[in-house]
């Protein structure tokens, strides 16, 4: 879904231009208002609305003559704001019915004053979630922003526009993901997102949803979603929980999508379809993002969600897609061998046969298997060549660290191209790049290396969090190995992990200042679980 701004061109289905004043004398008037209501309450012989009655709300005007509904429309989700910019925002919302809104946008909490009024058009197409792009907007100022129908009046959201990327600024934000709130018997499966009010507590700048942003595929429901309302529904059940709701009410959101979006461990090349189009549109409709075209259409499912955004001087942000364009997964070719990568003195001292069976590493180490897609891949590559920024944040899916059990959805599981971007990174002394990953439900950090044994020179840094509401790493792997907690250490320790909680939820918080980026995990009291600064 597209959001409006003033002068863009939207496409259907998407929000939609602001109503023009209207200049028409009042017989012109009153004609085109009978036209309207008639045709607006003429209904197919299915009770839906017609293309006309469509159009109409799409263009929400008619000589200039925006309708209003006569019963006050009612938000039902909050607020959310995201792909914040020195200049811009994406600000959404959602109705119970179609409705023409206006957003305004004000440095003053009491709207006193109002830096910019939008008109957008909620719809059924996009099941009344309406995103609007404020700008232009002035660099590293808060902003209040809330939307209006008649007397109806939405919550007051707020997010601060980032510097200008030649400035300097300390910069706080806060990063988790994998966020499972189905219910059980009208009862959370899990947790009331407690991490997510420790999160706000930090007043961060912005939080990256890092994602599993809901679980189509949770185990906890009767059944896996499979229609677009089924995937819609998961939004909205997630909204349902205050502290979700508080956090993109109070600051900015960039969010990026994983797998239980769509189904667990989906590749883009072999996804069905249909689920993944149901899965990506109500994505794209309950998150505050703008769906920007990235041309590698040729061996993706669609457009990556890529994109770049800077904080200032000192931060670029650089979010990546690693699901619309990789390759299917090698975990058939190694009959799922539970750690091939590991050298055969290993694999016998954890009981598996000394090599993995025949053809598995070399499907592993395969060139034409990729994770981010050819031409994904070589902007990333240009953004970290020619990045000015003294920290390179790569907002990434899936763990690039060796952790070596189970490497299939992994960076690990697709070596080649793990290697060509490490061996990029070292190549060019591209120095403070730093991996913000979550995924593993654990919480740990490291250096990233190209090979833990073989080649340990540390090329960058990693450090994973969350979740904020599903099944820990460790009792994920209790479920299928018995470990105790200093086994865990231990295989944290072969690894090369500096630091592991792997039975808490957890988030991270980065501050940037004085030419120096600390970064904390911590569990969902605040509690710092493990520290560490790089820089100056």
């Amino acid at each position: 879904m597209q959001p409006s701004t003033a002068n863009q061109i939207t496409t259907p289905g998407g929000p939609e231009q602001e109503a023009s004043s209207c200049r028409s004398d009042r017989i012109v008037i009153t004609f085109y208002h009978i036209i309207y209501l008639s045709v607006l309450y003429i209904s197919n012989e299915k009770g839906e609305n017609t293309p006309l009655q469509q159009a109409l709300w799409q263009n929400q005007a008619l000589s200039g003559i925006a309708w209003k509904s006569r019963l006050a429309v009612s938000f039902t989700h909050g607020v959310a704001s995201g792909d914040v910019t020195a200049t811009s925002a994406v600000v959404w919302t959602r109705v119970d019915r179609e409705a023409s809104l206006q957003v305004e946008v004000s440095t003053d909490p009491n709207f006193r004053a109002t830096a910019l009024t939008r008109t957008a058009a909620a719809t059924a197409a996009t099941d009344f979630t309406v995103k609007v792009v404020a700008e232009p907007l002035d660099s590293a100022r808060l902003y209040y922003y809330r939307f209006t129908d008649g007397e109806a009046t939405s919550d007051t959201g707020s997010f601060r526009t980032a510097p200008l990327r030649n400035v300097s600024a300390p910069v706080r934000f806060v990063f988790t993901g994998d966020s499972d709130g189905t219910r059980v018997n009208g009862q959370p499966a899990y947790n009331q997102f407690e991490v997510l009010d420790a999160a706000r507590r930090e007043n961060p700048d912005f939080f990256i949803y890092l994602g599993d942003t809901v679980y189509a595929d949770s185990d906890r429901r009767p059944a896996p979603a499979r229609t677009l309302d089924e995937y819609r529904a998961l939004y909205k059940e997630n909204r349902e929980y205050p502290a979700l709701r508080g956090l993109l009410q109070a600051v900015s959101t960039y969010a990026i999508w994983d797998d239980h979006e769509v189904h667990n461990d989906f590749d883009g090349q072999t996804v069905d379809r249909a689920l993944f189009a149901a899965g990506r549109r109500a994505f794209l409709e309950y998150m505050p993002l703008q769906d920007f075209p990235f041309p590698d259409r040729a061996s993706c499912a669609a457009d990556p969600l890529f994109r770049l955004f800077r904080w200032g001087s000192d931060i670029d942000l650089i979010i990546l897609d690693e699901r619309s364009c990789r390759s299917a997964d090698a975990e058939h070719a190694c009959s799922g061998d539970p750690a091939p990568a590991l050298s055969p003195l290993l694999r016998l001292a954890v009981n598996v046969p000394p090599s993995p069976p025949p053809g598995c590493l070399d499907a592993l180490r395969d060139p034409s298997r990729t994770l981010l897609g050819g031409f994904q891949k070589l902007v990333f590559k240009s953004v970290l060549l020619y990045s000015k920024a003294k920290f390179k944040f790569v907002i990434n899916e899936v763990p690039i660290q060796q952790i070596y059990g189970f490497p299939y959805d992994r960076w690990e599981g697709y070596a080649a191209e793990r290697d060509e971007i490490l061996r990029f990174i070292r190549d060019h002394n591209i120095g403070n790049v730093i991996f913000l990953t979550t995924d593993l439900h654990a919480n740990f950090l490291g250096k990233v290396v190209l090979d833990r044994l073989a080649n340990p020179v540390p090329v960058a840094d990693e450090f994973v969090a969350g979740p904020i509401a599903t099944r820990t790493f460790q009792r994920e792997i209790q479920g299928i190995f018995p470990v105790s907690p200093d086994d865990y250490r231990r295989i944290f320790e072969i690894v090369g992990v500096e630091c592991a909680d792997p039975d808490t939820y957890g988030y991270g918080l980065v501050e940037v200042q004085g030419g120096a980026a600390t970064i904390s995990l911590k569990n969902d009291r605040g509690e710092v679980l493990c520290r560490k600064t790089i820089g100056p």
